[in-house]
């Protein structure tokens, strides 16, 4: 077994451990989905989740809530200094889950393939973390709007 064919298996492990989606990590490992359901069910005791990935970034503001965390979640992988797309999403959403579990002891908001993206929208310039006019604070606009409500400021 190669040493290439040893590090997409950690990849898949890495991003299976991290409950994402089998489409993800087909996508990036390009290991069988047969296989790589079957080690989810080994390593969850469950079925993974089914459905397509998020194809609109306006499921960030449904709620107050995940607007915050989403935003947090986007600090975390703008201040990444990983070149590798995925190592970079991995490392910022275990930085965010740690966060949002110590700060109110209760799992994050964000799934892992609603943080992975969020990721590919914030690489091609479809989300924006910008600072808020008036308080400075971090808030993430679409591409396309012009104004959101910040999440500290509420302005």
């Amino acid at each position: 077994m190669s040493l290439d064919t040893i590090n997409r298996y950690a990849l898949a492990m890495d991003l299976l451990s991290l409950d994402a989606r089998i489409s993800i990590v087909v996508k990036e490992t390009g290991l069988s989905a047969g296989i790589l359901r079957k080690a989810y069910v080994d390593m969850h005791h469950r079925s993974p989740a089914s459905g397509s990935l998020k194809t609109s970034p306006h499921f960030i503001y449904k709620s107050h809530l995940r607007t915050k965390e989403a935003t947090v979640y986007a600090v975390y992988f703008r201040i990444q200094n990983v070149d590798e797309f995925c190592q970079r999403t991995i490392t910022s959403y275990r930085r965010y889950s740690s966060y949002i579990k110590s700060v109110s002891n209760s799992e994050p908001v964000l799934e892992f393939s609603e943080a992975w993206v969020i990721s590919k929208w914030l690489t091609t310039g479809t989300l924006k973390l910008v600072r808020c006019d008036h308080c400075r604070s971090a808030k993430l606009l679409i591409n396309e709007q012009q104004y959101y409500v910040c999440c500290v400021c509420r302005t």
